[in-house]
């Protein structure tokens, strides 16, 4: 591959030479496997690692030309760096052909990012220095410093369409921008700005209307230029897509594969992309039944995330504290494990609920002793929560052994379940073999200038360490990333399980992330769903999602936007909105992002909304001093609400275990409460009911699983979200003002009553 040439129709690769042809034919079924991941350029960098569609790069033959990008290939041939030109589409396609002439074709998006000029006035420069911080510049202000010019600071950056959070350093203290009236709560007793970038429903909005006489019709808001269809990983021919206006019509090609494949539509007009649709095929037809996916349909997840501890105790043999006088109950075991949990499948607790993926919290063996501190009340803490693994392949014997998680695996998918594992990569515990062995694989403790290199979760993501005794492993070095991705694989090859939940994401390089899914798929025959943890901008997270590396990640952004927009009274809804689109704008229309009604680094949702922990305090420190209980019963309606939202959505839906009836909580770990199954009051089982019964209406309804979205907002507090498949329709609408709310939405009338929301069917 040292040699290559530029074809009139192809960039050839020289160890291949002599296959690459002038015309290429298009041969069935694509290498790529699964969906080939779009590419969205970059201002700055829009490198392709082959790698991640192509496990084994040397299979690419040579590159299609195309009319809207320059492909150049690294001298190492291992990445395409793809050139915008003038002219370029919204949406253009690339095409990679490999031996034998197979088509591989993956979409190609334009950057949409936009230059932003900040400004903050000092006419008479009482600063002496100013920086700016931010999700998009990692919340490093050294990196965004501010030029005095004019009377003014000023700085200048490039941002993609979507609300952005940041503030200003002034002289070292943090402040609001004073001339933006638009802040969200951090979740850590302080607000950031909001800079809103581009103009919210101006994309077109495609649907699919019918299907006549095999093929698929669909219709657009507004006149498209054109639209790109793949079945599969495999552009469409010309002859079988038509645009005409604001129609499109595809000719569906049949029975080309057996089971499941997919029909990717990306429209677009003259200004952008509009929304792509994902259809769900079975044996080439169209799927218009949700009774026909199974639990390998990854977009029917509903999930549920348990802690193992927390759950419930199904075998009291193994159940034993950590003896230490130093550790207070509440950061103690409680005696939880597999069996539990084995039992409440048994008993149909997750199929009550319509639950059909159980994510189970880090299993692996945890240390003996105590470690960490919380000065006010004292206390040092236990592995209860999994995270501080002395072993990498082992079983805590507190929760159980191999025989239990294999019964446990094999009952969930007798009941059409599937089973993740949350897995912790990023570090060990010190006491770990690992680590005593090879110190050298850990990143160093101390930074350069001596300051200690502790949570240090952006300046430092790569290297900072959780807590002293946590030594995070350094994946610049190769036999580290092999070590622990054949830990990691041991877990999918050893045991059915159906994916990962991984621990601090974007903490980790990419290398490993790549190993990883490769190995995960030279040694399982079976899909694998894996999801990060990752707090950061929209493009750090997107980093990390590809068709080589993770499938999606939990969007932390629209969390902390869902949480002002239901639990804070004075907030409208037009930064939720907003989320909702920036999520589909960045990661598809229907990506696989883990939508949360909560989570372990935050204080349980229905205190925030029942105002019994406030926005301006800090969590933690609250679920210490004062026992946190529900004061204001609306907060039942408003978790019910959240919940409604996430089942509405686009991704997958995540229930944090306890969130089904209302456990309240500040702050770890007080948000780690025991879990409770029986003697709940009147408004915990109502609102248990009421779960089970959207969850059920999700997983049932192909518009909730493969719907086109959109969003609208009648009132500043009130939201409409439709979702449309086929004659399938589902609208619901949120009415958090005061009084009843009374409308046409979506060309339907609705009557929402105060505080609460309506969900309308239509098939």
């Amino acid at each position: 591959m040292k040699n290559m040439f530029l074809a009139a129709t192809a960039l050839c690769f020289g160890a291949l030479l002599t296959s690459c042809k002038q015309e290429q034919s298009q041969e069935p079924g694509s290498v790529i496997d699964p969906l080939a991941s779009p590419v969205y350029l970059a201002p700055d960098n829009n490198g392709i690692v082959l790698q991640d569609y192509f496990p084994d790069p040397s299979v690419v033959d040579s590159i299609g030309k195309s009319a809207g990008f320059e492909v150049v290939l690294s001298e190492d041939e291992q990445v395409l760096s793809l050139n915008p030109m003038d002219g370029m589409k919204p949406v253009e396609n690339l095409r990679i052909y490999t031996a034998g002439g197979v088509v591989n074709d993956i979409p190609v998006f334009k950057s949409t990012a936009e230059e932003v000029s900040f400004k903050l006035d000092d006419q008479e420069k009482k600063y002496r220095e100013v920086m700016l911080k931010g999700a998009f510049n990692g919340w490093v202000p050294e990196r965004s410093v501010m030029e005095y010019q004019d009377g003014a600071w000023h700085y200048k950056a490039v941002f993609y369409p979507g609300n952005h959070q940041y503030l200003f350093v002034v002289d070292g203290q943090e402040m609001t921008d004073p001339d933006n009236p638009i802040k969200q709560s951090n979740g850590f007793g302080g607000f950031n700005s909001i800079l809103e970038v581009g103009e919210s429903g101006s994309k077109p909005m495609v649907n699919m209307e019918a299907i006549q006489e095999n093929n698929l019709i669909l219709s657009s808001d507004k006149s498209l230029e054109g639209a790109l269809v793949y079945l599969d990983n495999q552009l469409l021919p010309a002859d079988m897509v038509s645009v005409n206006g604001t129609k499109i019509g595809v000719k569906l090609p049949g029975r080309v594969t057996e089971g499941r494949s997919f029909i990717r539509i990306y429209p677009f007009d003259t200004k952008g992309s509009g929304n792509d649709l994902l259809i769900p095929l079975e044996n080439g037809e169209v799927v218009t039944d949700a009774g026909v996916l199974n639990r390998n349909d990854m977009h029917t997840q509903v999930m549920y995330f348990l802690m193992v501890d927390r759950f419930r105790d199904g075998d009291t043999t193994n159940t034993k504290k950590v003896d230490n006088d130093t550790i207070l109950p509440i950061a103690n075991y409680y005696g939880g494990d597999l069996q539990g949990v084995v039992d409440k499948i048994d008993d149909g607790y997750f199929q009550s609920l319509g639950i059909n993926t159980i994510w189970l919290s880090p299993i692996t063996q945890n240390t003996e002793g105590a470690y960490g501190l919380w000065k006010d009340p004292y206390t040092r803490f236990s592995g209860y929560h999994g995270y501080w693994p002395v072993s990498n392949t082992k079983i805590d014997h507190r929760f159980g052994d191999e025989a239990v998680l294999k019964a446990l695996i094999d009952k969930a998918h007798d009941q059409g379940m599937n089973v993740i594992l949350d897995y912790v990569a990023n570090h060990v515990h010190k006491e770990h073999p690992l680590y005593k062995e090879h110190p050298e694989w850990a990143t160093d403790l101390y930074l350069p200038d001596g300051t200690m290199n502790t949570e240090r979760w952006d300046d430092h993501r790569l290297t900072t360490w959780f807590d002293t005794h946590l030594p995070t492993l350094d994946f610049s070095q190769p036999e580290v990333v092999e070590k622990m991705t054949d830990s990691a694989a041991y877990w999918v090859t050893n045991f059915e399980l159906d994916g990962f939940r991984h621990d601090a994401t974007k903490h980790i390089q990419e290398e490993f992330w790549r190993t990883l899914t490769r190995k995960v798929r030279e040694r399982t025959d079976r899909p694998i769903y894996q999801i990060g943890e990752t707090y950061g901008s929209y493009d750090l997270i997107r980093s990390y999602i590809n068709t080589g590396m993770l499938d999606a990640q939990f969007d932390f952004n629209l969390y902390d936007a869902s949480v002002a927009a239901f639990a804070q009274p004075e907030a409208g809804f037009g930064g939720l909105a907003r989320a909702v689109e920036q999520g589909m704008e960045y990661f598809g229309s229907h990506h696989l992002m883990g939508n949360i009604t909560g989570n372990q680094d935050r204080a349980r949702f229905i205190s925030y909304a029942s105002g019994d922990v406030r926005f301006d305090e800090d969590a933690k420190a609250a679920g210490w001093t004062r026992d946190i209980e529900i004061s204001d019963s609306t907060a039942y309606k408003k978790l019910e609400m959240l919940h409604a939202f996430n089942l509405m959505i686009p991704g997958v839906p995540c229930i944090y275990y306890a969130d089904e009836y209302g456990v309240p909580g500040g702050n770890d770990p007080d948000n780690r409460r025991q879990m409770k199954f029986e003697d709940l009051n009147e408004k915990e089982a109502a609102l248990r009911n009421k779960v089970s019964e959207l969850v059920k209406m999700r997983t049932g309804n192909m518009a909730l699983l493969y719907g086109t979205t959109q969003v609208a907002l009648p009132e500043e507090k009130v939201m409409a979200i439709k979702r449309s498949y086929l004659n399938d329709e589902v609208v619901a609408v949120f009415n958090k003002t005061q009084e009843p709310f009374s409308g046409e939405v979506f060309g339907t009338t609705v009557e929402v009553p105060a505080g609460d929301y309506t969900v309308i069917i239509k098939n």
